[in-house]
């Protein structure tokens, strides 16, 4: 499978039962597209502006109904998988940068 993406991306993480892909790009924007059988082209789902600054981490959680995503600007953000919309918008959620996001549980994450 190949995407172009058009930006440089700086995180993904694939759906663990779905045939989903998002990425995280430089630009700050969230993609998410959905693949099929070898030698067909994914689809996009959608495109969203997440961040002003890069999307620095992407992970799927809430039983993979959503994304969350970080940034250099200390924010998280939460997108709805199905239709692209924002569920929730933390600024000042963290206090440096973060690289990676963990589900600790379904309600607690660790970045």
């Amino acid at each position: 499978m190949e995407i172009d993406l058009g930006k440089l991306p700086f995180d993904l993480d694939f759906h663990p039962s779905s045939p989903l892909v998002t990425v995280g790009l430089i630009t700050g924007d969230l993609q998410l597209y959905r693949y099929a059988a070898i030698g067909t082209q994914p689809e996009k789902v959608f495109e969203i502006h997440a961040h002003e600054e890069f999307c620095r981490a992407v992970h799927f959680i809430n039983g993979c109904t959503a994304i969350l995503t970080t940034s250099p600007d200390f924010s998280i953000l939460a997108t709805d998988v199905q239709t692209g919309a924002t569920i929730a918008h933390l600024d000042n959620a963290h206090e440096a940068a973060v690289n990676r996001l963990v589900n600790l549980t379904e309600t607690i994450i660790a970045p």
